[in-house]
């Protein structure tokens, strides 16, 4: 009888084990991407060189059920280059993603650390460079990812709400804290989004404002006033000509909104972003690109979208955009122009593994932000030596 009673309470224990272990888990993803890139003109040269096709990565996101329909959660997520195993995103080590929250059945998501921009979460589905065309390396995105919907620029120190899907809509607002001592909306980003979803539609729009941008969102750390080892240059937050001469803004607004629909083996995207860079001259933008010393003034990037992807079978997808962007210029310094052509195409060989080709081409015309004759510019700091640059990349992706 007494060795009945201990069995039962050994299996009752470990049937409460196997239940706390199936309430919380730990788990461990990523992404290993390498492919060959040619660059017809940087900086007037050839180039070839390993690159990737989509940002390689690896992370660990975790849940744990507090009961009630209540979960803890957090995602630490590290971007790194395959070919020399070097770290992305300015050398952070979770420098794609660092947050922890709370999350809701009924309530939604709260979440703190460095993460993507609610607009991002809810539009950047409609934009092919965030999508299929080198996702987060802004070969295929709007002049030099100019709106972020590629996520070029994470947001740090932010809190972020997301509500849960109410019949299709969602919505969530994120705040960044500047940090500043005795000045508390510097360095600081308010962002909004809102999306709906019904059947083959999909629709989204997003808005951004950011203090300093230079400093924080361009840079790496939020808080600083210093240039800090960023994505595009190891001295300067806004390494690229297209918008770099406007480093000295005292504030970024960007307003974004998209939708796409499918049509069987066929989705049609469509995406328009306006992007503002304010307030000119207000900001001391340590060592950022040389330019015109504009004292005031708006500078304004419109840009719009059309991409289609053809599922031609379950292994095979073909994909192609075209992107306009129109820089209205600031101080009537003049204005540019940049047209854009991207084509894909993915081989899945497995549920985790898939071959890929991609081709991108840019034209431009007009006076650029450093109030020079406007170049191509594919990927932020390789810059054209004149007016037009093609690249493409051959590769292979496994996710785990």
């Amino acid at each position: 009888m007494k060795m009945r009673k201990t069995s039962v309470a050994l299996l009752a224990l470990g049937a409460f084990a196997s239940a706390a272990h199936a309430q919380s888990s730990v788990t461990l993803y990523g992404i290993v991407d390498t492919g060959m890139l040619f660059n017809n003109n940087v900086k007037g040269l050839h180039q070839y060189a390993l690159s990737q096709g989509t940002s390689s990565r690896w992370g660990m996101k975790g849940t744990e059920d507090l009961g009630g329909g209540l979960s803890a959660i957090f995602t630490l997520e590290s971007g790194f280059t395959s070919g020399t195993g070097t770290l992305s995103q300015g050398g952070l080590l979770f420098g794609r993603k660092a947050f922890v929250g709370l999350n809701s059945k009924d309530w939604g998501t709260v979440t703190a650390g460095r993460q993507y921009s609610v607009s991002n979460d809810l539009t950047s589905a409609f934009a092919s460079g965030a999508d299929w065309a080198a996702t987060g390396l802004a070969y295929g995105t709007r002049a030099s990812d100019v709106d972020n919907v590629d996520t070029s620029n994470r947001i740090q120190n932010s809190i972020k709400y997301m509500s849960p899907n109410y019949n299709g809509l969602q919505a969530g607002v994120l705040y960044s804290l500047g940090g500043q001592a005795g000045n508390f909306s510097q360095n600081s980003v308010v962002d909004a989004a809102a999306s709906y979803s019904n059947g083959p539609l999909k629709l989204g729009a997003g808005y951004t404002f950011t203090k300093d941008p230079y400093y924080a969102t361009y840079g790496n750390q939020g808080n600083s006033s210093t240039p800090t080892s960023s994505a595009t240059g190891a001295n300067d937050n806004m390494n690229n000509k297209i918008f770099g001469g406007y480093a000295s803004a005292g504030s970024q607004q960007i307003i974004v909104a998209g939708g796409s629909y499918v049509l069987g083996p066929a989705t049609v995207g469509l995406l328009y972003s306006n992007t503002q860079f304010q307030n000119l001259g207000s900001v001391n933008a340590v060592g950022a690109i040389s330019g015109p010393k504009y004292k005031g003034g708006t500078a304004t990037f419109n840009s719009g979208e059309i991409n289609l992807k053809y599922q031609v079978n379950t292994a095979l997808l073909l994909a192609g955009a075209y992107i306009y962007t129109h820089n209205s210029g600031a101080d009537n310094l003049g204005s540019a122009k940049y047209n854009q052509f991207n084509l894909g195409a993915t081989y899945t060989l497995s549920k985790r593994t898939s071959l890929y080709a991609m081709g991108f081409y840019e034209a431009a015309s007009g006076i650029d932000s450093t109030g020079k004759r406007a170049v191509a510019d594919l990927s932020g700091s390789a810059y054209s030596g004149n007016n037009h640059q093609l690249g493409s990349i051959f590769g292979i992706t496994h996710r785990f």
